[in-house]
């Protein structure tokens, strides 16, 4: 009976030290053994598709692999780097230190996001410690195309890191019912007008060398937005080889003085209060004096007279003496409640809350002090987006109202089921149909005859404005321009808006000579695809990968910071500069020490002195 009992209990005690044993090597191969292929069935949601408002696909997500190795389970390291190599971008010399260097770690990952078809040739071989984990690859197939808008996914592929991407993540990572793949993101973006877009604008960008640049197309009726270009720019399957400030989107972030393009709205003013009569003329002596400060109108750097000019001549000759003495004549909370509610100090709403998209800067009635009705008609002493400027301009061209933009036409889900629209809002200016008609005849005279000549067509009457706009801080201005052309399209009819833009070009540049010319060659590359919504069949050539426009910083020499915001300043200093560095107060870099081009070997600490404006 007691050995019986004995080999019982015996029994009980071999049974349970086997369980541990089994249980034990579940548990090893648990930490040990990537997901294997039988797992991947359960993986999460596929990201969605962003596409443009053709169906041509901007990002996609594609089957790809992470091949892991476990070391200890590796029979000859030699051989099997050697047959590693053959499907993989390493050298066998890599794959052996990578080997070496994980040695005593149970598993770790070779490589990620290998294609799929050498995956699956790889993994016939059946190689001791090698396996694989399915994953998702993010793709940009047109490469830097809006690559200032789109952002970028990192190796996570549920969690974005810039742009669109991240703005709409929780959209393109939630799938409908029974489905594995994301909702599909439809934007108002034609890439086709895009490419021609950045191409032109590129082009200026580097024959003028300015810091940076940016382009905006808007259908003025609806809102929607057919092109946002930005540079510089950046390859989104290799965001890791660009820098913060490479990859900005200067069309919602980059806050500047408008300059001349404001005097349009003026003008509008002007004309709905019946302050000024059409035939009225102003005195323009070259330069007008109020207290210790004045304003002078200047070409190529010298002061000149308009002499005697009406409204639509200020407009055209793009007149400062001229705008300031007739707007002397409109209240000043008229004035300021009529630029608040043309959008200016406040987001467009273009993106979602946190996005990036900043308001700009329009001081609070209170603040004005007596020179603040002297500048502010020549846009000097207040900040706007682009976003902001054009979509003001748009509202004088579609005859008073003003429009929420629209990046994001129509989310989708599954076979194409539309799961919501573009809902967007709009109101009524201060302007009448006929003050904007009357306003908008004025700008035509900028292209025909004024300022904005080098934007003229023949077959295509345009209206714009030229503006170019001293850089300043709160000490003064910097002697540092950013010089924009806005304008629309067909004149007669308007029906499209434009706003490009340059900071900081080297050399005597101004909207006039250098953005003017631009939106006159965009206006005709893209008259094409403008007159057909149909999807069309593209040629190889039309869409082979644009330039890559880096960001032009000598690291052997300290930039000229200033101007700069605090963001744009640390993003290039943490880029480029193995230097400690200072910020002092907060806004825009006004002073710094050293001073730029200093010798970046020679430096030690570089300090930037900041105010608001």
């Amino acid at each position: 009976m007691n050995k019986t009992l004995y080999r019982s209990r015996l029994l009980v005690l071999v049974i349970c030290a086997l369980f541990l044993v089994a249980l034990g090597r579940v548990l090893y191969l648990m930490q040990t053994t990537p997901i294997p292929d039988a797992a991947a069935e359960k993986q999460s949601v596929i990201r969605g598709r962003i596409e443009d408002r053709r169906g041509m696909p901007l990002a996609i997500s594609e089957g790809a692999s992470i091949i892991a190795v476990a070391p200890a389970e590796v029979y000859d390291s030699e051989q099997t780097a050697e047959v590693l190599a053959r499907f993989l971008p390493l050298r066998q010399s890599e794959i052996l230190e990578r080997m070496y260097y994980n040695q005593n770690r149970k598993y770790f990952y070779l490589y990620r996001q290998l294609a799929d078809l050498p995956a699956d040739q790889l993994m016939d071989l059946r190689l001791p410690g090698v396996y694989r984990e399915r994953q998702n690859k993010r793709l940009y197939p047109n490469q830097s195309l809006a690559s200032n808008l789109l952002g970028f996914v990192g190796q996570d592929q549920h969690n974005a890191l810039a742009g669109l991407e991240r703005d709409y993540n929780d959209i393109l990572i939630t799938a409908d019912p029974d489905s594995r793949r994301g909702h599909t993101i439809q934007l108002g973006i034609d890439a086709l007008i895009q490419y021609q877009m950045e191409l032109k604008l590129g082009e200026a960008f580097e024959r003028s060398q300015a810091r940076r640049a940016a382009g905006l197309l808007m259908d003025i009726q609806s809102g929607e937005i057919l092109a946002m270009a930005s540079l510089p720019n950046f390859n989104p399957n290799e965001y890791y080889r660009s820098t913060p400030f490479q990859r900005g989107n200067w069309n919602v972030r980059f806050n500047y003085e408008p300059g001349s393009t404001v005097k349009v709205f003026m003008a509008a003013m002007l004309l709905q209060n019946k302050l000024v009569r059409p035939d009225e003329t102003f005195f323009c002596e070259g330069e007008l004096q109020f207290g210790n400060a004045s304003v002078s109108c200047k070409h190529n750097g010298r002061k000149v007279s308009h002499g005697h000019v009406r409204l639509a001549d200020i407009i055209s000759k793009s007149c400062n003496v001229g705008i300031v003495k007739a707007m002397q004549r409109m209240p000043r909370p008229q004035l300021y409640e009529t630029m608040r509610a043309l959008g200016f100090g406040s987001l467009t709403d273009v993106l979602p809350p946190n996005s990036g998209e900043t308001a700009g800067y329009f001081p609070a009635l209170q603040n004005w002090v007596r020179s603040t009705g002297y500048y502010t008609p020549i846009g000097q002493g207040f900040s706007v987006t682009p976003i902001q400027l054009l979509r003001a301009g748009a509202s004088i061209a579609n005859g008073g109202t003003l429009l929420q933009p629209v990046l994001v036409r129509r989310i989708t889900g599954e076979q194409g089921r539309v799961i919501t629209e573009s809902l967007t809002w709009q109101r009524a200016t201060p302007f009448s149909a006929r003050t904007a008609r009357s306003v908008m005849n004025m700008m035509e005279g900028v292209v025909r005859h004024g300022t904005g000549r080098a934007a003229f067509l023949p077959d295509i009457p345009i209206a714009g404005k030229t503006g170019t706009g001293e850089k300043s801080s709160a000490q003064g201005y910097l002697g540092k321009y950013v010089v924009s052309f806005m304008g629309f399209f067909p004149a007669d009819k308007p029906r499209y808006g434009m706003l490009i833009l340059f900071d900081e070009p080297l050399g005597s540049h101004s909207g006039g000579s250098l953005a003017a010319p631009v939106f006159g060659s965009i206006v005709r590359a893209i008259q094409p695809y403008l007159q057909t919504s149909q999807k069309q069949n593209l040629r190889q050539q039309e869409l082979k990968p644009l330039p890559i426009h880096p960001l032009r910083i000598n690291p052997r020499r300290i930039p000229d910071f200033r101007g700069l915001s605090a963001r744009d300043s640390i993003e290039i200093l943490s880029s480029y500069y193995d230097i400690p560095y200072e910020l002092q107060g907060s806004g825009y870099v006004y002073d710094q020490n050293p001073p730029g081009g200093s010798a970046s070997s020679a430096t030690t600490k570089i300090t930037l002195y900041l105010d608001s404006l």
